[in-house]
């Protein structure tokens, strides 16, 4: 189902194999700290040699999917993906393309109104229960950490993908700001009293209050981020990239080189070093550099070339190697269909209105070659380009953050796609050739009500034909 990312042609074959072992881990359902396998028998179950199959292994180590554990008894370990690992992607992509402050609010503000429609459809007793509580021990100051009773309302929301990406934003908008300790005594108490009537009215099941007091909540939260000294526009490198345990050195090894990437804006194909250079530059062992290597490829950020004219030369960035690491945290976590439509129709909505901020011009131009792109190709390909349309509105709307999410969102639809039956297949692209052209020329007039209701009928007819 996954394609996970390889950043050289040498590299194919390891990620090719990387994702072969994910399919098998998510066909046995998952089983954290089951062997699948010693080395010599992965071997020859994926029939490829040692170095190839110890590349395969090192990457899926890097998603957290599994480890590999020496001595008696051992072999090919399942794990359990780790938040962090998908959120460690999340920034160095962003970094990758200079998404803003500003950017990560707008987005965290159209998740978490979804959030706050959504949890008080499916609130129970327990989950009332468990948001009091939550409200009266951050009264109390038994919970310090002022993110945990948006992770508890996406939790409530039963919807895997929404509670990840409200996690991953929250996480994101610390990046961006220092130390939260210095957050004033009084602004504390604000967000209390914001939170507490959040919760109120989640609990009293009136999910048009509480969004207007979530946005009202966050809006604030970014105007006090803006304003203070310590605050940055742009994503700090530091933050990003984690290696194995144990692996401290090559990952503040990968993180330099990185570091050097994004603050020098470095274009593809720039030439970084030799592995000589780069060894005696970092003052570290060959080993700890092709660990850091190993980090770099890992993420798209940079590849080792081999041979004459050879060393580390930086690559493009690629969203599908987030979308892969988020595909396999989600399949985890049980993320189906309709949690995927759920999601989609509160961005691309989010997304209607930006692209009809943009000039009448570049939307139509966009939009037709998108759908152009849609009627020329063969049934075959469709499930390459049945998200065209979307994958346009998603980039016409100037907010890098958006984008990704949007991206993500349109991926996993897709690969979910890939495993329905051709007649299923050949439904949906029908449904698109209906719906795209009146979603596209709606867009073009400025109409926005027009637009808005022609996509959201179609997302959810979309996840109607999937089920």
């Amino acid at each position: 189902m996954r394609g996970t990312a390889a950043a050289n042609g040498a590299g194919k074959l390891a990620a090719s194999v990387a994702a072969r072992i994910v399919d098998d881990v998510a066909g046995r359902g998952w089983p954290v700290g089951e062997v699948i396998g010693s080395e010599a028998e992965l071997l020859e179950r994926y029939g490829v040699s040692r170095a190839v199959f110890r590349e395969a292994v090192r990457l899926v180590e890097h998603q957290h999917i599994a480890s590999m554990r020496r001595g008696p008894g051992g072999g090919l370990v399942v794990t359990e993906p780790d938040v962090a690992a998908v959120i460690d992607a999340a920034v160095i992509y962003l970094l990758r393309v200079g998404a803003r402050l500003d950017e990560l609010f707008e987005a965290r503000l159209v998740i978490e109104e979804i959030v706050t429609e959504v949890a008080p459809e499916r609130l129970d007793e327990p989950g009332i229960t468990s948001i009091r509580a939550q409200v009266e021990d951050e009264a109390a100051g038994r919970i310090v950490d002022q993110r945990a009773l948006h992770t508890l309302l996406a939790r409530l929301t039963g919807n895997p993908a929404l509670e990840l990406f409200v996690e991953m934003l929250s996480r994101l908008s610390v990046f961006y700001f220092g130390d939260m300790s210095e957050v004033p005594h009084a602004t504390v108490g604000a967000v209390g009293v914001a939170h507490r009537k959040i919760a109120e009215a989640v609990c009293a099941g009136d999910g048009g209050l509480a969004r207007r007091r979530m946005t009202t909540h966050l809006r604030a939260e970014a105007e006090f981020i803006r304003s203070r000294r310590n605050t940055r526009q742009a994503l700090n490198p530091a933050a990003a990239i984690r290696g194995r345990e144990g692996g401290k050195r090559a990952e503040a090894v990968a993180r330099a080189i990185f570091g050097q990437v994004v603050e020098q804006g470095l274009e593809p194909g720039t030439f970084l070093g030799s592995e000589p250079d780069l060894i005696s530059e970092h003052e570290v062992s060959r080993a700890v550099l092709r660990e850091a290597v190993r980090l770099l490829e890992h993420h798209q950020i940079a590849a080792m070339r081999r041979g004459p004219g050879g060393g580390l030369f930086v690559v493009p960035e690629d969203v599908t190697a987030v979308c892969d690491v988020i595909a396999v945290y989600l399949e985890r976590h049980g993320v189906q269909a309709r949690h995927l439509a759920e999601m989609r129709v509160g961005v691309e909505l989010a997304l209607v209105d930006l692209v009809l901020a943009r000039p009448r011009e570049q939307v139509e131009a966009r939009l037709v070659e998108a759908l152009r792109a849609e009627q020329e190709a063969p049934f075959e390909e469709v499930v390459d380009v049945v998200h065209d349309l979307h994958t346009a509105l998603a980039s016409l709307g100037g907010n890098l953050v958006l984008e990704l999410l949007a991206r993500i969102l349109i991926r996993l639809t897709r690969l979910q796609e890939l495993q329905r039956p051709a007649r299923v297949r050949r439904a949906i692209r029908t449904e698109l050739h209906r719906t795209h052209a009146g979603i596209g020329e709606a867009l073009v007039s400025g109409d926005r009500d027009l637009a808005r209701h022609r996509l959201s009928e179609h997302l959810q007819v979309l996840a109607e034909v999937a089920r």
